[in-house]
């Protein structure tokens, strides 16, 4: 059962807004008034009801003021477009809605209710299933106190919930995803070897006509390329122990023949990095053989550590625990949602927004991978 009133509702334009820019502590009254109060006068307006503002962790602490009642765009942004990369500034939503960005701190405050309009009416306009979906989870986030809840179910024409806990029910989205295999049987690769003038073309390749051609490179491939002998070439493996000074171009040196070996062989190669700065070096690096988005991320995976990445299991635990914690509600709805929308699950990548670890801890989502067939760390292939 449901509220169908919304007379309770406020009315988002009324709503005063916050923001700190440099040393100026901006405040936007709910009749348009812009004043820098001081911090006595800001902590007794935060008291009188709720404040939009950017980023609230980082606001209260400009501030100096504990913020309790507040509207964050940020969330709502992360509720809209999960898993897109946004600067947590007015300057950042700007960027990413395609609005003319602020300059002058009253210009910046004076965006953000543009910004949730335009953030609700884009979720409005969301199609089937996508925006039932969206209200699903947006109700189970409303019954847990979200103040941003009752805004979305407005804008989506859904009532309001009634008093009670909140239903994780609506935020079950591994209903819908694709069952993963744990092991996918594999025929018996080719031992085809790489030659070190295959190897040098490739490279060559790699590069494109108008780089300049570095000899100490082609031959760092081509003695890589060794690497790849038959494995009954000899008594012993096949390994290549291959230092170069800085500036040589080691990567793309090993790429190449690395890459030449699993087109000739129908298999994997894994390169196995020490920094997730390297892996994601070596990711772009690879866009020069695979230039197409499509090619590219068929071809090139990342895989990191089984605790990088987001565990279902544990997330519905999680969510099965929030009737007796309901203020974790709005926390997990928004993990919930990113969670529908990442491509890997990845926790440290880039589709992650870090600002979004002020709302939760790992330790609520996270942990190590169990055996399942719907889990993001269990089933990627590899770079």
């Amino acid at each position: 059962m449901h509220d169908q009133n919304f007379t309770s509702l406020p009315d988002l334009h009324g709503v005063p807004v916050f923001y700190p820019h440099g040393t100026q502590l901006i405040w936007i009254s709910s009749n348009g008034e812009i004043t820098r109060p001081s911090r006595e006068t800001l902590a007794a307006e935060f008291a009188l009801g709720v404040v939009l503002l950017c980023h609230r962790r980082w606001s209260a602490a400009r501030a100096a003021i504990d913020i309790d009642h507040y509207l964050d765009v940020m969330e709502l942004f992360a509720f809209v477009r999960p898993a897109r990369f946004v600067l947590p500034t007015p300057s950042g939503l700007a960027q990413q809605l395609g609005l003319a960005r602020p300059q002058q701190g009253e210009d910046m405050a004076a965006l953000l209710p543009q910004i949730a309009f335009i953030l609700l009416d884009e979720l409005a306009s969301t199609p089937d299933p996508a925006r039932t979906e969206a209200g699903r989870i947006a109700t189970m986030m409303t019954a847990g106190g979200w103040k941003w809840g009752p805004y979305i179910l407005a804008h989506l024409g859904l009532p309001q919930p009634l008093a009670g806990p909140p239903d994780s029910r609506y935020a079950a989205i591994w209903d819908r995803l694709a069952d993963y295999t744990d092991y996918t049987p594999q025929a018996e690769p080719g031992t085809q070897p790489i030659l070190p003038d295959a190897a040098r073309q490739r490279l060559a390749e790699m590069l494109g006509e108008n780089a300049e051609l570095r000899l100490p490179q082609a031959d760092y491939a081509a003695a890589v390329a060794a690497s790849f002998d038959r494995p009954d070439a000899g008594p012993n493996p096949a390994m290549v122990l291959a230092e170069a000074g800085t500036g040589t171009g080691k990567t793309l040196g090993y790429l190449a023949p690395a890459t030449l070996w699993a087109e000739k062989n129908g298999e994997t190669v894994w390169i196995s990095t020490y920094t997730r700065t390297l892996q994601h070096q070596i990711a772009n690096e690879l866009t020069r053989l695979y230039p197409e988005a499509e090619a590219h991320e068929s071809k090139v995976v990342i895989r990191k550590g089984r605790e990088n990445y987001l565990c279902l299991l544990n997330l519905e635990e999680a969510l099965a625990q929030m009737p007796g914690r309901p203020r974790q509600a709005a926390a997990l709805g928004l993990m919930v949602r990113w969670a529908g929308a990442t491509r890997d699950g990845d926790l440290t990548g880039a589709s992650f927004p870090a600002w979004l670890m002020d709302l939760f801890g790992r330790s609520q989502t996270n942990g190590p991978c169990r055996p399942a067939r719907r889990m993001y760390s269990c089933s990627l292939p590899a770079l």
